[in-house]
């Protein structure tokens, strides 16, 4: 028996619900912080600094990175992305953000464009890569300009 429905690619609707999984995962970091972005992470998820930052990183686990926030927090404030930009190329993602970083000391306030990219296994995010330069984010997902 014939389908009626014209068969789906499936690398597509994949890659559009993992699209999908970054709004929402940065509509939550904006609506409940840290805790409720958690929610997106897997278990094994991993947060890389951007290269060249001053004691840049990479925490492997979700307590790991977890803990990276806590402490960037106390330093940096709270916070707050909006979504510019979301190119998919399947299970990694590439994202510019506008991020706003109220600092509650030292005058480190940030108000501008981020890249990262955002890789999804298993409808989870297992890696977030943080970068300041574009080219470098859209080579990381393998996305040309």
């Amino acid at each position: 028996m014939e389908s009626s429905t014209p068969p789906r690619d499936t690398a597509w609707a994949m890659s559009e619900e993992n699209g999908e999984i970054v709004r929402r995962y940065y509509a939550a970091w904006n609506a409940g912080g840290l805790d409720a972005a958690r929610a997106f992470w897997s278990d094994d998820f991993e947060w890389h600094d951007a290269p060249g930052m001053p004691d840049s990183g990479v925490y492997r686990g979700a307590e790991a990175a977890a803990a990276h926030f806590r402490d960037l927090n106390e330093v940096l404030g709270t916070m707050e992305v909006h979504l510019d930009r979301v190119l998919l190329a399947g299970d990694e993602v590439f994202v510019l953000l506008h991020v706003h970083l109220d600092a509650p000391r030292g005058d480190l306030a940030l108000d501008g464009p981020i890249f990262e990219t955002v890789r999804l296994k298993d409808g989870k995010i297992s890696r977030i890569r943080l970068f300041l330069d574009e080219h470098a984010a859209r080579e990381a997902a393998g996305i040309s300009e």
